[in-house]
């Protein structure tokens, strides 16, 4: 029975070893050719241990090991770049490129299960004991696939069989057919119990902890946090753009960023970008029903910093950029230089007037802070009266803007620039403006009623069939509103059918957007005329509170040291890492967020989106801030790439500045800012 109990064994680190394949969005050829080589290896490894008992563990085990990372080498063709695959794993975008040293590394780990878990078969006598290495991978695929597709429904029948079955086989004895009924029986009710009552359980059926939230994102895009304050620039021509292309929609607009942020004076990008490949995440929001269109784009004067996409991109054919995965935005990174030709693949949410109606707008996560001013809340007021909350109040808000509000789309050669609140209470006292204030407007009054919404920045083209031309003057910004069940849907309150002013480069009036980029343009202008209903609380239902079975002692304490030790480990690597950057502009910026992050672990309240200068004044630190500050603002700012030794002194500063705080702090104080895990999760 023990030859039973290592291919039972191997088998479950088999299975547990594909569970991988979500980390690359599919099971691709390479992927297969990996995973069967790192088994082999692992196989082999196990069969030797059975036949040859004299062999000691201890050599088996180092000689398996090395094996599998051979295999894996070479399957992959990654050769000595594997140990750069954890690291590319953990910072990268999901799905990776089944390719090279992240690949590499995946194979590794799940040979390494398997290896383990054989291994445990052939000398352990505990029954569920080599369940557990396979089990270990099984987990950290879930953690690093969190943000892909989930795996299938039935993944858990063959996982739980395979449990049954080394349970038998640690037997000495075969088992007789009564006992082999009641496993079989035992398997069946614990896959049918875990399907029926997963998705209500407390904890199952909810998406696993995402392990790369324990690293920051290394992606850098070329532009500051808003982009959208470019808008004059490019409309006015400072800023140089000019791309043609095709486009499978014609008369779609061209999204660049989205800004999800609002502070009363500026829209912000708020996302983390990594380091994505050909195909590029989706994420496991559900949407309803999504429309792909194809674009090709050729740079003909200025340079991109974000990819230009008719919707959420879904392929690229430049891998390398970087990718938001909640918004599907992809920035240039500021260390590779633009791509002046590509093509993209790219989904839009398909939906209906009525659909839209009929959907409930998924509630904000969190308030609008500042809160609006009483004139744009009187507006909002003035504009949904009469209408129910949900969809007519959003529609209600759309009308107001293009329909009988009276507001004009301003195209003179004096048109206003600016989102702000400043610029929102001009715009409803003039009622004219361009999209930056339209778009701006419209995102701020649905979220003043409790609704989530964002802005997109982008380019409306004038097309010649599927053939576009877009230069800066054709800058354009819109919104999209969440509904449940469909998705960010856009709408763009724009009254682009009442201009008022010209200049000599004005982009064609465009009556009508494309159904894709505005569904509600059809909508029917008669007010309501029921009364308006009245709005109630969400109705918050209670979670349900599982029991949890009280662990181990010691489990819990081995779980507990290990995440002792696990936050001041990965600081020390995302440290070294920041340091050795290949660019000397990176490694300064490095030492500066270094430096934020010993900030605020020591309560002072500073945040990444401030400027030097504020975060200089917010810490109230004389001598070496203030000169680490003025070292980051001329890298930044530098057109050519920093001295080394400039690199060398921001490390220096970051050092100095780090005693300088801890010397302010109590000891209980001390020991807590080394493991506050809070600067990681930034």
């Amino acid at each position: 029975m023990r030859a039973m109990r290592v291919i039972v064994a191997e088998a479950l680190g088999v299975l547990t070893g594909f569970a991988f394949w979500p980390v690359f969005g599919g099971v691709s050829n390479a992927f297969v050719i990996a995973m069967a080589a790192v088994m082999a290896a692992a196989a082999l490894t196990c069969a030797a241990a059975l036949t040859l008992p004299r062999v000691p563990p201890v050599a088996s085990t180092l000689t398996g090991a090395a094996l599998v990372v051979v295999a894996a080498m070479v399957a992959t063709g990654s050769g000595s770049g594997l140990v750069d695959g954890p690291w590319r794993l953990l910072t990268g975008a999901v799905p990776a490129e089944p390719s090279g040293p992240a690949l590499a590394a995946v194979a590794v780990a799940a040979g390494w299960g398997t290896l383990a878990g054989g291994l445990l078969a052939t000398h352990a006598a505990r029954p569920l004991l080599p369940a557990a290495p396979p089990l270990a991978c099984l987990l950290l695929a879930l953690a690093l696939g969190a943000s892909g597709p989930p795996l299938p429904g039935w993944y858990a029948l063959p996982v739980v069989a395979l449990l049954v079955a080394l349970l038998f086989a640690a037997q000495p004895d075969a088992p007789s057919p009564s006992a082999l009924a009641g496993g079989v029986l035992t398997a069946v009710v614990a896959v049918a119990a875990g399907a029926l009552l997963g998705p209500v359980a407390p904890v199952l059926g909810r998406s696993p902890a995402d392990v790369r939230d324990l690293v920051s994102a290394p992606v850098l895009p070329r532009t500051g946090v808003s982009p959208l304050q470019q808008y004059p620039a490019l409309r006015d021509g400072p800023r140089l753009l000019r791309v043609t292309g095709t486009a499978s929609q014609p008369g779609s607009l061209l999204r660049m960023a989205t800004l999800t942020r609002f502070d009363g004076s500026y829209w912000t990008v708020e996302g983390d970008f990594r380091r994505a490949g050909g195909t590029l995440p989706m994420g496991r929001e559900p949407v309803g029903r999504r429309v792909t269109l194809t674009q090709r784009v050729n740079v003909e004067a200025g340079e991109l910093d974000w990819l230009l996409t008719a919707g959420r991109a879904t392929e690229v054919s430049v891998p390398g950029l970087g990718v938001d995965e909640i918004t599907g935005d992809v920035a240039v990174p500021d260390n590779i230089p633009p791509p002046t030709r590509y093509s993209a693949s790219s989904a839009i949410t398909k939906a209906t007037f009525e659909e839209i109606l009929a959907a409930t707008p998924t509630r904000a996560s969190v308030p609008l802070t500042p809160a609006v001013p009483p004139q744009i809340g009187s507006f909002v007021r003035k504009a949904v009266s009469g209408w129910a909350p949900g969809p007519d109040q959003i529609l209600a808000l759309y009308r107001a803007f293009t329909k009988g509000g009276g507001f004009r789309y301003d195209q003179s050669a004096e048109a206003p620039a600016g989102h702000g609140y400043f610029h929102l209470l001009r715009l409803l006292r003039d009622r004219r403006g361009t999209s930056e204030q339209y778009a701006s407007a419209y995102a701020v009054m649905v979220r003043h009623l409790g609704y989530e919404a964002r802005v997109v920045m982008g380019l409306r083209p004038d097309y010649t069939g599927d053939a576009f031309v877009a230069e800066g003057r054709h800058v354009y910004a819109w919104v999209e509103v969440h509904f449940a069940g469909l998705g960010w849907v856009g709408v763009d309150p724009s009254p682009w059918r009442k201009t008022i002013g010209t200049r000599p480069d004005a982009p064609q009036t465009i009556s009508k957007s494309t159904p894709l980029d505005d569904p509600l343009q059809d909508a029917d202008a008669s007010p309501p005329s029921a009364a308006p209903s009245p709005v109630e609380e969400d109705d918050v239902a209670a979670e349900p509170v599982g029991s949890v079975a009280p662990l181990l002692a010691p489990l819990v304490l081995a779980v507990v040291a290990l995440l002792v030790a696990a936050t001041p480990l990965a600081k020390a690597v995302r440290r070294a890492r920041r340091r050795r950057s290949p660019s000397h502009r990176l490694s300064i910026l490095g030492a500066w967020r270094e430096t934020l992050d010993r900030l605020q672990e020591a309560g002072i309240p500073v945040r990444p989106a401030q400027t030097t200068g504020e975060i200089v004044a917010a810490a109230g630190l004389a001598g070496t801030l203030p000169t680490l500050a003025e070292t980051v603002d001329r890298a930044v700012y530098a057109p050519e790439e920093p001295d080394p030794a400039l690199s060398s002194d921001a490390w220096t500063a970051a050092a100095r500045i780090q005693g300088e705080v801890r010397a302010t702090m109590p000891p209980a104080r001390r020991l807590g800012a080394v493991l506050d895990p809070r600067p990681l999760l930034r």
